[in-house]
């Protein structure tokens, strides 16, 4: 869902555009200090109200959480439940 990447994106570069050729899909916002630590808190709470959903813990401590595509398949599968 293009609103989901947006809405991921527009947060992840609130400060600093993702490079040229960085993919999306596997860019790891953390990692690449994009997102901090207090930074991610926010970021979970504002998914969580603009999508009207609740990360697990498992989903929040997984890998596939730090990058954009994943994170955006993680929040597509919870709204088809």
């Amino acid at each position: 869902m293009e609103e989901i990447r947006e809405a991921i994106l527009d947060f992840v570069e609130r400060e600093y555009k993702l490079p040229d050729d960085a993919d999306p899909d596997t860019f790891d916002y953390v990692e690449n200090g994009y997102v901090d630590s207090m930074g991610l808190v926010q970021f979970v709470a504002i998914l969580e109200d603009r999508f009207d959903i609740e990360f697990t813990k498992e989903e929040l401590l997984s890998d596939e959480f730090k990058t954009v595509g994943g994170l955006e398949k993680i929040i597509s599968s919870k709204l088809a439940e």
